[in-house]
């Protein structure tokens, strides 16, 4: 198996708990995404994924690819 990663992405965009509903049903659909949640009030999207199986950059495309910015990781 591989590694575990764990990392919080500042999201923009995000208005409601649907944008931030969707942001964890698309992340959590992806393989090697342990957890995914995001929280539109505070603006992040927290993640944990197996290295091996995902890269990050793939994960930042699928929440930009709905429409939201990633700023960084916080």
């Amino acid at each position: 198996m591989g590694k575990n990663k764990k990392v919080t992405f500042k999201v923009s965009g995000m208005h409601c708990n649907g944008c931030s509903a969707s942001i964890g049903k698309a992340l959590s659909r992806l393989e090697g995404i342990e957890h995914a949640e995001a929280d539109f009030q505070k603006g992040i999207a927290d993640v944990a994924y197996n290295e091996k199986a995902i890269e990050k950059e793939k994960i930042i495309e699928t929440i930009e690819d709905l429409g939201y910015k990633v700023e960084g990781e916080s």
